[in-house]
């Protein structure tokens, strides 16, 4: 009852941004990649519709839980700097063939914009790796 009580907490302070309307486009499952970046672990999402990439801190859990988990978990931890953001991003962006260009948001949570220099069918190319990204993907902390 408690969590579901936070649970609702937090999706009513999250809806009052302006960002929680586009936080909640993406698929509120569960994510499609596990990354960690050093010893920080971050999960991500792709956006159906456009380059687009959410990454939220933490364990693999559906996007409300997760949420839920960085209000209050999190809620006083240092945010990482943009470069892990990017670093996560880019672990399964990389895979593809395109990059992190642009890192928005704030606290815990960061959408990250993405381009492909080669035509890529990011859908059809994250279905196939889904299931392996899931697992974990490690790469190395970014110096400095």
């Amino acid at each position: 009852m408690k969590i579901r009580a936070l649970l609702l907490v937090s999706l009513f302070a999250l809806s009052a941004c302006a960002s929680a309307q586009r936080t909640f486009s993406y698929n509120g499952g569960m994510p499609d990649a596990d990354v960690r970046v050093g010893t920080d672990r971050y999960q991500v999402w792709f956006h159906d519709r456009d380059q687009t990439v959410l990454v939220l801190r933490g364990e693999p859990r559906p996007l409300g839980q997760l949420m839920a988990q960085n209000v209050t978990v999190y809620a006083n931890d240092a945010s990482p700097g943009i470069l892990w953001w990017g670093q996560a991003a880019n672990a399964v962006l990389r895979p593809i063939g395109c990059y992190a260009t642009e890192v928005t948001g704030s606290d815990q949570m960061r959408e990250i914009q993405y381009t492909c220099p080669q035509p890529v069918d990011v859908n059809a190319a994250v279905a196939q790796r889904r299931e392996e990204w899931r697992r974990g993907v490690n790469v190395e902390a970014p110096q400095g």
